[in-house]
């Protein structure tokens, strides 16, 4: 005869989507090792004890929060040949610039690399904070 029981305890942590209470799950099967895992009470996520993801929940939340976890995931991923690229085409330009517009065109550089380098602050921190 095979019995399955559930032991649930209080893991610590609140869910990150929904805000709910984290519970540690141990399922218990007769003649199986025990499978442990987090499970969010209100919205029914499942997470890994090493933090991936084992199902997601049924709140629109749940599935933007998977949304921007993918888009992490692939972003973070830099190829170095692309970098090369990209940093070599930004010196031959700055370098173009400086050369036929001398030292006088460095002025007109720096405040366009401090307008860049706010908008893209703000943009990143527009994306952390879902804003879009």
């Amino acid at each position: 005869m095979i019995e399955t029981e559930t032991i649930w305890n209080d893991s610590g942590y609140d869910c990150d989507h929904c805000g709910g209470q984290i519970l540690e799950r141990t399922d218990i099967e007769t003649g199986q090792p025990a499978r442990v895992c987090y499970q969010c009470q209100a919205c029914g996520c499942q997470w890994e004890i090493s933090g991936e993801v084992l199902r997601i929940g049924s709140t629109n939340s749940c599935r933007r929060a998977q949304r921007v976890r993918n888009r992490s995931e692939v972003t973070t991923a830099i190829d170095p040949i692309k970098l090369r690229i990209v940093v070599v085409a930004t010196l031959l330009f700055l370098g173009t610039i400086v050369y036929f517009g001398g030292l006088t065109a460095v002025r007109f550089l720096v405040p366009i690399a401090i307008a860049v380098f706010v908008f893209w602050t703000l943009y990143q921190m527009g994306k952390e904070r879902m804003w879009w």
